[in-house]
């Protein structure tokens, strides 16, 4: 498979993989904008990508279609990281250097101000639907207030 991206002449860009057969698109493509052919454009993208040199596989490799798991590859790959080491790196920073309440709240504002000014700008309801998001992160923010205020009142 060869990843191919397009950039149409009426400024649409779009990308696909393909196999290529002989070297070239096995079936005509078009803009998904301006239905314009681009096949030209994908053959001159996949002859590019062929004539590149590419590294020498080991004589012993074999090209298979579908990705197989191996013990010998899995047991190379780099453990992911654990999630817990992020929430002690979080604990031990100051108050100064974690995410302040207001910064939700700011968000909140600013991404649903944002929505409804492309709502009215568009005359379209669809981009109301990020007023869940905008309320969700007021939410947080009204949360961590309340959570800190009261770890305070503590002595926490």
């Amino acid at each position: 498979m060869i990843a191919v991206k397009v950039q149409c002449g009426c400024g649409q860009k779009y990308a696909f993989d393909v196999e290529p057969v002989g070297g070239r698109m096995p079936s005509p493509v078009a803009c998904p904008v301006c239905a314009e052919d681009g096949t030209s454009a994908a053959n001159e993208i996949i002859a590019q990508r062929l004539a590149a040199p590419t590294p020498a596989a080991p004589a012993s490799a074999v090209k298979l279609s579908m990705p197989v798991s191996s013990p010998a590859v899995s047991a190379a790959a780099p453990a992911p990281p654990r999630a817990t080491s992020a929430f002690k790196d979080l604990a031990g920073l100051s108050d100064g250097e974690k995410w302040k309440w207001w910064y939700f709240v700011l968000a909140g504002i600013c991404i649903g101000g944002y929505s409804i000014w492309q709502a009215y700008d568009q005359h379209r309801i669809k981009p109301l639907g990020e007023l869940f998001f905008a309320v969700l992160c007021v939410a947080i923010g009204i949360w961590d207030f309340q959570h800190k205020r009261k770890k305070k009142t503590m002595g926490v």
